[in-house]
């Protein structure tokens, strides 16, 4: 009987120390937590500001090539559709058919006058008049045939349709390298640059690339576009040619329509003063990472009570305690 009384009482003592035990431990936890009280309101850095423009993908250079009547009527070409040419390559002759009977005339006279001159009674009457005949003879043979020449290493293209009239176009030429090529409003203007990345969505098969801005125009197109928002007045934004390079050429063809997104660096954020402790001479805001909180110094250019202005030490989409208080530190578990 006394031996069962040692070992209730034994149990009792055991039961007493866990139970004492685990309310330390719990205890100790919430000291490590932080209560999810209006304290805990989160503040989000704001996405960095972003411009969206419709751009096409181009050959990097082009150029059409129109029949010229001034040449003449009749034209070779001397390449097939699709075919690849190198700059220099003989693209197109002329046979002017005016100067080409012009010359055949002028044959004739000379002969005629060479006949006459072996029946002359009183020799070189006229051996001169026949040199002149002739130079002018040389004269017209080179402005028989007139000849159009690869410009730049690219590829022909052949309309299907027989070109007649004046300023038809015979073939084009492009260069089988790409870029877009975009606008950009004066709204716009100053907040892009050259050598500035930007993203790009094709269109035609949603995938994403990456390019730079080789050139922004400094010349407006010829028409200026009237603002929507303001139909009752004259008032109209100038737009300025851009062009883009490609990082990658993959799935990407002549024609493509793109939308370029480009990102308006800001490393300056505004975040309520609340946010921020100090530490000496250094200023930081605790960071919400993996529910826990991280000490993140800043730096910190203008200040008021309700604002700060931070130059470094944040993103965007970071998430901040909006308030610090006295009870919170690094490492502490969010609820």
């Amino acid at each position: 009987m006394k031996k069962r009384k040692i070992a209730i009482v034994g149990l009792i003592i055991l039961i007493w120390i866990g139970i004492v035990g685990f309310l330390m431990i719990k205890s100790k936890g919430k000291e490590n937590q932080v209560k999810n009280d209006k304290n805990l309101e989160r503040y989000t850095i704001p996405e960095e500001k972003k411009i969206f423009l419709n751009g096409v993908v181009q050959p990097t250079k082009s150029k059409v090539f129109y029949k010229d009547l001034t040449k003449g009527e009749n034209y070779k070409i001397h390449k097939e559709n699709g075919e690849n040419v190198s700059k220099g390559n003989l693209l197109i002759t002329y046979k002017n058919e005016e100067i080409t009977n012009q010359i055949s005339d002028l044959k004739n006279q000379i002969d005629n006058m060479k006949k006459g001159k072996e029946k002359e009674l009183v020799p070189g009457t006229n051996e001169e008049e026949i040199k002149n005949l002739q130079k002018e003879l040389s004269k017209l043979k080179d402005k028989q045939y007139s000849y159009e020449y690869a410009p730049f290493t690219g590829r022909v293209y052949i309309s299907n349709k027989e070109a007649s009239g004046e300023n038809q176009e015979l073939l084009k030429l492009r260069t089988t390298d790409f870029n877009i090529t975009s606008q950009v409003s004066e709204r716009e203007l100053e907040k892009v640059k050259e050598d500035q990345k930007v993203d790009i969505l094709i269109l035609a098969n949603d995938k994403k690339v990456q390019g730079t801005i080789e050139d922004i125009s400094d010349e407006p197109e010829a028409q200026a576009v009237a603002l929507d928002q303001q139909p009752s007045t004259n008032t109209s934004v100038s737009n300025y040619p851009i062009t883009i390079n490609l990082d990658s050429k993959a799935n990407i063809e002549n024609g493509y329509h793109v939308q370029i997104n480009i990102k308006l660096p800001n490393n300056k954020f505004k975040i309520p003063t609340s946010a921020i402790k100090e530490d000496g001479n250094k200023k930081y805001v605790y960071l919400i990472k993996d529910n826990a909180l991280v000490k993140q110094f800043i730096q910190v250019e203008n200040k008021d009570d309700k604002f700060s202005e931070v130059i470094s030490g944040l993103k965007e989409k970071d998430e901040i305690i909006k308030t610090i208080t006295s009870e919170m530190k690094e490492g502490q578990v969010i609820e």
